[in-house]
């Protein structure tokens, strides 16, 4: 398997990583989430969705600058 092979899936591992984590956080947002506490109702960027959104949103970035450059 060559190494533009692997970047290719960890792309589309991070997508859809980048996409669920997103959704978590849009039902903090929508007040549907039943894990949340009540004071991240009120200010839902202080939630772990949306630090984890963040941060798959970042890795998948930087995967597909990887990808361009290789």
């Amino acid at each position: 398997m060559s190494l533009q092979n692997v970047i290719y899936l960890l792309n589309i591992v991070l997508a859809a990583g980048t996409i669920y984590a997103w959704y978590q956080f849009y039902k903090v947002v929508a007040n549907k989430c039943d894990t949340c506490s009540i004071d991240l109702h009120q200010n839902p960027f202080k939630s772990k969705c949306f630090a984890g959104a963040v941060f798959f949103t970042v890795a998948f970035a930087l995967a597909i600058w990887a990808l361009l450059i290789v």
